[in-house]
């Protein structure tokens, strides 16, 4: 079995993929997704010999769109195109959850400072301001009062069309914490915390620790039932305690995972590279 790894830069991620499959004596190619070229008008036939691909990308549209254009070969990819958009477009995975009763925040969209004051008188203060598409937490807004959202709300206007519709979010008083579960096909292969006292994001990229997170019948109802809602594949999912219930915020299409590894003893390179093994066999 050749493994295609589509990426624009080889991360620690990468790393233990590439030492997984060599340790399964899987080949794995590296194609550098920021040097190529596709044709999209006819076939493209250099690499039939690749019997799948798995798309780790750190560039969204770079990876999304490679995606859409092997599929449209007939290639297949992992995540898929189609789990890939309904991961990216916070919009539509909220929507997702809301249809597969997945518990989620209550959350608003609004198309304008007008819409979005009146949208808070529902939600109420403190509210999560969000870009509809986006990761790592980057212009992730905690807005305490209407001044502050009337401020915010200009300033992501001069933003461009993508930060002018407003994701508004209820506040989860979240216990310091959040919940991040790795699901590969239909197993729930492991969970960590993400711990932040100093901030309220507890994101790793903004200074969350991790620690290991028991896999509970709870966590892993919700993390497969968030997973299975956007399309399924190799995904990470976001969760928050909320009082005495979990809820899904938001699913990873293309997860670091290092951490979880590290933390909780689980090869998870290797669990994804046994679970595109499986994809070939089918």
């Amino acid at each position: 079995m050749i493994l295609g790894l589509l990426v624009d830069r080889i991360r620690l991620d990468e790393k233990l993929i590439m030492k997984a499959a060599d340790r399964m004596d899987i080949k794995v190619e590296l194609i550098d997704i920021s040097k190529i070229f596709l044709d999209i008008t006819k076939f493209d036939n250099r690499f039939s010999h690749i019997d799948i691909f798995l798309q780790r990308s750190i560039s969204t549209l770079r990876g999304l769109y490679v995606t859409k254009i092997l599929e449209a070969y007939g290639y297949e990819v992992v995540n898929s195109f189609h789990t890939s958009l309904n991961c990216i477009d916070k919009v539509n995975s909220t929507i997702l959850f809301a249809k597969n009763k997945v518990p989620t925040p209550h959350t608003i969209i609004a198309f304008s400072e007008e819409g979005g004051l009146r949208a808070i008188e529902q939600l109420g203060y403190p509210i999560i301001l969000k870009p509809i598409m986006g990761s790592w937490a980057r212009l992730v807004a905690k807005i305490n009062d209407r001044d502050a959202a009337k401020s915010i709300f200009e300033d992501r206007k001069e933003l461009g069309v993508w930060y002018s519709i407003l994701y508004l979010q209820e506040f989860v008083n979240k216990p310091g914490r959040d919940i991040r579960s790795m699901v590969i096909g239909d197993n729930v292969v492991a969970a960590i915390y993400r711990i932040n006292n100093d901030d309220w994001r507890t994101n790793t990229a903004r200074g969350g620790q991790s620690i290991n997170c028991e896999v509970t019948e709870d966590l892993e109802d919700i993390s497969l039932k968030a997973a299975k809602a956007v399309g399924g594949g190799i995904l990470g999912v976001d969760i928050m305690e909320k009082e005495n219930q979990l809820v899904a915020h938001e699913v990873n299409h293309s997860p670091e995972f290092k951490n979880i590894q590290r933390v909780s003893g689980i090869d998870i390179g290797a669990e994804i590279v046994k679970y595109l093994v499986e994809r070939v066999k089918r």
